[in-house]
C-alpha cells in the first residue's frame, strides 16, 4: 500500500471520443475493449485448485457432522456455518468496494487481474455470463484452499469442542461461500438462471437480480456484497464503505 499512497475514487470507465473525418467515434479504454486472457497454465492451477478445494470441503463437512453429539455441538457448528456465510458476504463486499473504488488498471501485480475485471464489469456486465466455471471462481479457489487446509489438518475436531466446531464450521463457510460468490453473482445477471438458482434466490440464500441491480444503479457507490447481499441494507444504511473511504483518503493525504 506505501507505493500507491495516493487514493482515489473511481468511476465507471467513459469512452473516449475522437473525432474524425467520419465523425465522432467512442473507444473504450484497452483494459475494457481488450480482456486478459486466461493462459494454460493459470486453468490448469485454478482446476486443480478447484479439486482439491472441493476434496477438502466435503471432508471438512463430513468431520464435523460425525463430531456433533449434542445440541450444544450442533448449535455451535450451526452459528458457525450462519456465522461463516455472512463473513463471506462481507469479505465479497470488502473486495468489491476496494476493486471499484481504489487503484488503477494498470496498478503493478493487482491492476490486470484484480482492479480491471471489476471496472470492465461495469462497462460490460452481462459478459460474466458467458465465463466457464473455472473462469469464475477458479483464483478464488486458488486463495482459499490454504485456509481450507488450514482448518482442515489444524483443528482437532474429535474431542467434541464447541470451540473447534464452531472454527471449523465458520471457516468451511466462509471459504465455500466465498468461492461460490461469482457463481452466485454470474446467476444474478442471467436473464433465466438454472432451476437451483432460482430457488436459492427465491429463498434468499443467494444475491438476487433485484439486490444487485440497486448496485448497478446507484453509480456503483453502494450495495458491494455480492454473495447473499444480506449485509447491503445494514452497511449502505450505516455508511460504512463511505466512513472507510474517508478515513483512508485521510490517512492517505
Amino acid at each position: 500500500m506505501k507505493s500507491h499512497r495516493r487514493f482515489r475514487a473511481r468511476r465507471l470507465a467513459e469512452p473516449k471520443v475522437d473525432s474524425g473525418p467520419g465523425g465522432a467515434v467512442s473507444t473504450y479504454p484497452a483494459w475494457v475493449s481488450q480482456p486478459s486472457e486466461h493462459s494454460l497454465g493459470q486453468r490448469v492451477l485454478e482446476s486443480v485448485a478447484m479439486v482439491i478445494f472441493t476434496a477438502y470441503a466435503l471432508a471438512l463437512a463430513v468431520r464435523l457432522a460425525g463430531a456433533v453429539g449434542s445440541a450444544a455441538q450442533g448449535l455451535a457448528v450451526a452459528a458457525g456455518l450462519l456465522g461463516g456465510y455472512l463473513l463471506a458476504d462481507l469479505l465479497s463486499g470488502l473486495a468489491h468496494w476496494v476493486g471499484d473504488r481504489f487503484f488503477e488498471e494498470t496498478t503493478p501485480f493487482i491492476g490486470p487481474g484484480f482492479i480491471a475485471p471489476f471496472r470492465r464489469h461495469h462497462v460490460v456486465p452481462e459478459e460474466m455470463v458467458e465465463h466457464g466455471t473455472v473462469e469464475l471462481v477458479g483464483n478464488t479457489a486458488v486463495l482459499a484452499l490454504p485456509t481450507l487446509a488450514l482448518a482442515f489438518h489444524g483443528l482437532d475436531l474429535a474431542d467434541g469442542s464447541s470451540l473447534a466446531l464452531l472454527a471449523g464450521a465458520l471457516t468451511l463457510s466462509a471459504m465455500v461461500g466465498g468461492v461460490c460468490t461469482n457463481l452466485f453473482h454470474r446467476w444474478a445477471h442471467m436473464e433465466r438462471a438454472p432451476r437451483l438458482a432460482r430457488r436459492l434466490q427465491a429463498l434468499g440464500w443467494i444475491i438476487t437480480p433485484a439486490r444487485h441491480a440497486l448496485h448497478h444503479s446507484n453509480s456503483f457507490d453502494s450495495s458491494y456484497c455480492i454473495t447473499t447481499g444480506w449485509l447491503n441494507a445494514p452497511m449502505d444504511r450505516l455508511g460504512v464503505w463511505g466512513w472507510l473511504e474517508r478515513r483512508l483518503h485521510r490517512k492517505a493525504g
